[in-house]
């Protein structure tokens, strides 16, 4: 009985000889750590090495340059653009934006009084053009309406 409490004592010894090893290596660390963080935040210059490899190019946090962070804000907009453009395909032109509908005229039926006018009109200035003018002095208010007259000098 007395040789297990000495085993028993004895493993306690080794275990706590190992946990105390365990914690010197852990407050060495800090120390080191602690040393070089007084070191790093007292000496501007070695601050000022730290900040800049941490957020160069080179570190985990890189700053963009000027260019870079307009290429940055030109990709952006151009993206958001793009997205705005699918959008406005996906959900079709608004309302107040629309062209208004014509119906198709019906195939065999007669042309309005205008159309028919311009439409002789075109013949004559193709077949006898010195009297299209007796044929527009002639013509009805309603074919001048519809149409937009415009001289050559």
């Amino acid at each position: 009985m007395l040789n297990n409490y000495a085993c028993a004592v004895e493993d306690a010894l080794i275990e706590q000889v190992g946990r105390n090893g365990t914690m010197n290596l852990m407050l060495d660390a800090a120390s080191e750590e602690r040393a070089a963080m007084n070191i790093m935040l007292t000496n501007p210059d070695v601050l000022a090495d730290y900040v800049n490899g941490f957020f160069g190019a080179d570190g985990p946090y890189p700053t963009p340059t000027a260019d870079e962070r307009a290429q940055i804000a030109e990709h952006v907009a151009r993206q958001q653009f793009a997205n705005e453009i699918a959008q406005q395909e996906e959900r079709g032109v608004p309302q107040n934006f629309q062209r208004p509908v014509m119906d198709m005229p019906t195939p065999g039926r007669q042309e309005s009084q205008a159309n028919s006018f311009w439409g002789d009109f075109s013949q004559m200035m193709d077949n006898n053009p010195e009297n299209a003018w007796q044929y527009l002095s002639g013509a009805p208010a309603q074919a001048f309406q519809s149409k937009m007259l415009v001289q050559d000098f």
